[in-house]
């Protein structure tokens, strides 16, 4: 991608955790770089993303706002241009703060984030109350959300329970989405989505009014205690891939380098 930078937007402005700098503020500074396509502008900045308005929208928010971390700032901004901007692919931004009050003898104090619009695909399934109802709600959830939009949802399919096989049919799905959410946003807009289903913790793979897991997110591959992308046992799993290629029939593993059919022909 392409790339336009802003250098030095100075701002004056009311973040930090004293009651100082509360009161009496500090001038501040932002660099951003924003990622987009410029190929096909054509000469016509309607076409584009006018870095003038960039450079005052960055300014007007960091004034308008008062955090007390930086790293909350940085954050929040990062979704607000990238929200407002649809252009924008992916985004860098720092800001800095020469004037902290740290006791010792330093030139600049910055944070820096990079952010980005990321292809991700959950898997959903119910198997408690009404079942479509529930995955119906993650539709609902992301579409009131400005973080992530849904590209596309696949049908729904009856399964028989994984696992543990004493507890009632499944119905499953599967939704592509794009979002700005980091990973870890994303796992906790799905377990935010689960409780307001009502979802209670049951024994592991049991019965469940919903469950909504990334089955992965770009061709990044996570690995953390609470969170293991992609998902560790989706080739194991035919109600996942089975929804997974209907939306998506070119899907590629990024680990194990195989396409989804492959996938499914070995669980065959």
């Amino acid at each position: 991608m392409d790339s336009i930078k802003i250098d030095g937007i100075e701002f004056y402005g009311y973040h930090g955790v004293l009651e100082s700098e509360k009161t009496l503020g500090q001038m501040f500074s932002v660099n951003c770089e924003f990622f987009m396509d410029t190929s096909r502008i054509y000469d016509d900045i309607e076409n584009t993303v006018n870095y003038a308005d960039v450079a005052i929208d960055i300014r007007e928010f960091c004034e308008n706002n008062r955090y007390d971390l930086l790293e909350v700032l940085c954050n929040d901004l990062s979704k607000y241009i990238l929200c407002k901007y649809d252009k924008i692919c992916e985004l860098k931004l720092s800001i800095e703060k020469p004037h902290a009050p740290i006791p010792t003898k330093f030139s600049n104090v910055s944070i820096n984030i990079h952010r980005k619009r990321v292809i991700a695909y959950l898997a959903i399934g119910s198997n408690l109350g009404d079942r479509e109802n529930f995955l119906s709600m993650v539709f609902d959830e992301i579409q009131k959300c400005s973080y992530i939009k849904e590209i596309k949802r696949s049908s729904f399919i009856e399964t028989i329970p994984y696992g543990v096989e004493d507890q009632p049919d499944f119905l499953n799905g599967a939704v592509k989405v794009e979002t700005i959410f980091t990973p870890f946003e994303l796992l906790d807009f799905c377990k935010n989505t689960e409780r307001l289903a009502g979802r209670k913790a049951t024994r592991r793979w049991g019965e469940r009014t919903l469950d909504v897991d990334i089955i992965s997110y770009g061709d990044e591959v996570v690995n953390d205690e609470n969170l293991k992308i992609p998902h560790v046992e989706m080739h194991l799993r035919d109600f996942v891939l089975k929804p997974l290629f209907e939306i998506e029939p070119y899907y590629y593993h990024p680990v194990s380098k195989k396409y989804i059919r492959e996938m499914l022909m070995e669980i065959k």
